[in-house]
């Protein structure tokens, strides 16, 4: 089912198409439409083939039908004769009878009145567009409102004022025109009324109806700075027939005056101008009403229409001829036949010239900047070169560059005086090498082979002066930044360390020093609780040796009790073995040792050592050792230190707290970001540091005790510094304190993660 539906619709798709393509080809089998257009002026007149030119144009560019356009030229201006156009109506209406038009187009006002008169033989019915028709003549025959059309706008006023523009001087005006139609008669009365309504009166002479020869001697003979205008000219008084733009040419060519005209034609002629349309545009805008009508509209809707494409035109060469200025033109002139200019006519060779030289102009300038501008760099760079050297000499610093390819080390004379080497001598790599202290070479080649890798280093190491004194130097260096492979030359800096690495040292031994009276300072205030715990296991010593001589006196001896009272002497000899190591441990004055430490076994250390003392402070020590046995490395005994001054610090908070409120809570963990790091935290019930400033907490010599000497917590902070942790002191909620101590993972450890 569903297959079959398939092949229905494909069925009817193909049904559709074949409809469609025939209506197609039944309308494009339809008959043309036929327009005929009736021309009242003879076919060698310009201005009658220019209209119907932009008719057919027009029509053959917009429309969508098939047209076929015929023209007839009835020369009803130049033959006025009744019976001609009788004949002419009979003719037409013979001619297409067998194809009658479907639109007629009448060209000019005489045209139309032909129509009017002859419509009923010629176009029975059919509707009609004029074109070329003056308002005048429109109003005067008042056709039918079923005909439409283009009215020309000639507008002599404005033809008027542009003379008026170009001859701001002129007092006479000679008007020209034949006088054979109605038109013309229309025309002249219209120019009359405009020349006398106007504000500048002229002394005006008519010349209408004349014989051409006498117009043209007239026109010979009129002054240089009169205004000349030639309306229509079809025949003149004797009945001799011309055309007007062939009148305008031979006037033009004989006026010692300035010419204008109404019409497009006049121009090219030697002609001025004038306010005009172009009869193309005039037959455009009237097949415009023609497509607007064969498209379905109803003539009676379409009401005449004038062209809105008049403008003022002028010819340039004539204005040349006369001496007249382009700038007094109306704005919106066209001016027409221009000579181009030098640069018009060559502008782009001249640009391109004017481009090159310009260009030119400005190398020429930029390498000139440039050259001035090198040279004040080249000074600049110097005088920056020599405040660089000495101001790197004034912090005894050394400037240094190394080339690979020639294996040469440049360096600064300052640099040259800090390795006690002569100004002279050839500085190399090797050279370089051999002035390393043997323990540091491995150092800084190694340095040097970073940096060829694009790594920056900073290194420090030991020279070895040429009299055997050794120096402590600081290399800074690095490669070009922009170099994507190996690079060629290397860049840095010597900085003399030696009083800074002495100062270190100094200080290093100050502070072991200080940490040391420390430990001393805290195992003398705890000196009563430790001689007590020493004490005990002496104490048993002597009573268990008394009971074994005591036991070895009797006849029979009981061996068994004196194996136990010998082992508990073993057994209290080893704990006041072990108080006794760890006492030694905290006094010694060693160097620095680093190792594995058990964080635990050092919590259970430090609680063994302080358990008189907590006895006697009544305080309780409670452990929450993680079972992961978290391990550090650094020094024991400055570790241990930390962790007995902050318990201590805990008991001395515990004072003023109630008996069976003193607890000290040690734990030890895992850090929580899981990077291997190891946290141990101290907590008590104490007055806490909220009262405290923070910022002080850590600081040398402030303290809260009363017998305190405020280096405590500086030392431990220190300590845990430099054992690359952090330390930390916060109040709980709860009341009370907690110090916080976080140490890194062992380097075996971070190295195996």
């Amino acid at each position: 089912m569903k297959r079959g539906g398939i092949l229905l619709g494909v069925v009817q798709l193909i049904v559709i198409a074949i409809f469609l393509s025939g209506a197609q080809s039944r309308a494009d089998d339809s008959p043309p439409r036929h327009i005929l257009i009736l021309s009242a002026y003879n076919y060698t007149m310009p201005a009658a083939t220019q209209v119907i030119d932009g008719i057919q144009d027009r029509l053959r560019e917009r429309s969508g039908k098939k047209l076929e356009i015929d023209a007839e030229f009835l020369d009803l201006v130049r033959v006025t004769d009744p019976q001609h156009e009788l004949r002419t109506a009979n003719f037409v209406r013979e001619k297409y009878a067998a194809r009658p038009p479907d639109l007629v187009v009448a060209v000019g006002g005489t045209a139309l009145q032909y129509i009017m008169k002859y419509r009923d033989i010629v176009a029975p019915n059919i509707p009609v567009v004029f074109a070329g028709v003056s308002q005048a003549t429109y109003s005067a025959l008042q056709p039918p409102t079923n005909v439409t059309g283009v009215l020309i706008g000639l507008d002599f006023d404005k033809t008027l004022h542009l003379a008026e523009q170009l001859q701001p001087s002129a007092r006479r005006l000679f008007v020209i025109a034949s006088n054979i139609t109605l038109e013309d008669r229309r025309w002249q009365d219209i120019v009359r009324r405009a020349i006398e309504q106007r504000d500048r009166k002229f002394e005006t002479t008519y010349l209408f109806g004349l014989p051409f020869d006498t117009v043209a001697d007239e026109v010979s003979r009129i002054p240089r700075d009169a205004i000349v205008i030639l309306l229509t000219f079809f025949g003149d008084g004797t009945g001799k027939s011309f055309v007007a733009r062939d009148v305008a040419r031979k006037l033009a060519r004989i006026s010692p005056a300035p010419i204008y005209g109404p019409y497009s034609t006049y121009l090219d002629t030697g002609v001025v101008g004038g306010f005009f349309e172009t009869f193309e545009s005039h037959g455009a805008a009237a097949a415009d009403l023609i497509l607007a009508i064969e498209a379905g509209a109803d003539p009676a809707s379409l009401p005449p229409k004038v062209n809105p494409t008049q403008a003022f035109q002028v010819d340039a060469r004539a204005m040349a001829r006369w001496g007249l200025k382009q700038s007094d033109l109306p704005p919106g002139t066209t001016v027409l036949f221009k000579q181009p200019s030098l640069w018009e006519e060559h502008h782009y060779l001249i640009s391109a010239v004017a481009l090159v030289i310009a260009l030119q102009t400005i190398i020429v300038a930029a390498l000139l900047i440039q050259r001035r501008r090198r040279r004040q760099a080249e000074s600049s760079l110097k005088e920056s070169e020599d405040r660089m050297t000495f101001t790197a000499a004034s912090a005894n610093i050394g400037l240094w560059q190394f080339d690979r390819t020639t294996d040469e080390l440049w360096a600064t004379d300052h640099c040259r005086t800090m390795f006690g080497l002569a100004p002279d001598t050839p500085l190399t790599r090797e050279a370089f090498v051999a002035a390393v202290h043997p323990e540091d070479r491995r150092i800084a080649v190694g340095t040097l082979r970073g940096i060829l890798r694009g790594h920056a280093t900073v290194t420090d190491i030991r020279i070895v002066r040429p009299d055997g004194a050794i120096r402590w130097f600081r290399v800074r260096a690095r490669a070009p930044l922009d170099s994507n492979s190996s690079p060629d030359q290397l860049s840095g800096i010597f900085v003399d360390l030696t009083d800074q690495k002495a100062a270190e040292s100094e200080a290093e031994l100050q502070r072991q020093e200080i940490a040391h009276l420390m430990r001393v300072s805290t195992l003398g205030e705890l000196s009563g609780a430790i001689a007590h715990e020493v004490n005990q296991p002496l104490t048993a010593i002597l009573s268990n040796a008394q009971a074994a001589l005591y036991l070895l006196e009797q006849d029979e001896p009981n061996l068994a009790e004196v194996r136990d009272a010998l082992q508990d002497i073993v057994k209290e000899d080893s704990r006041a073995g072990n108080v006794l190591r760890r006492l030694r441990g905290l006094l010694k004055k060693d160097q620095t040792r680093s190792e594995f430490i058990d964080l635990n076994e050092m919590v259970d250390s430090a609680k063994s050592l302080l358990r008189s003392e907590l006895i006697s402070r009544r305080v309780t020590i409670e452990t929450d050792l993680a079972k992961s046995r978290p391990t550090v490395y650094g020094d024991s005994v400055q570790l241990q230190q930390v962790l007995l001054n902050l318990i201590i610090n805990s008991m001395d908070a515990m004072i003023s707290t109630p008996v069976n409120q003193r607890r000290v809570r040690i734990h030890t963990r895992d850090a929580p970001k899981g990077n291997g790091a190891v946290e141990l935290l101290v907590s008590d019930n104490g007055c806490g540091v909220r009262h405290v400033d923070g910022k002080k907490l850590f600081s040398p010599f402030y303290t809260t005790k009363d017998h305190g000497l405020g280096l405590g917590l500086t030392i431990c902070s220190g300590i845990i510094r430099r054992h690359g942790g952090t330390i930390d002191l916060q109040d709980n909620e709860a009341g009370g304190a907690t110090a916080k101590i976080t140490l890194p993972a062992p380097p075996m450890l971070m190295a195996a993660q």
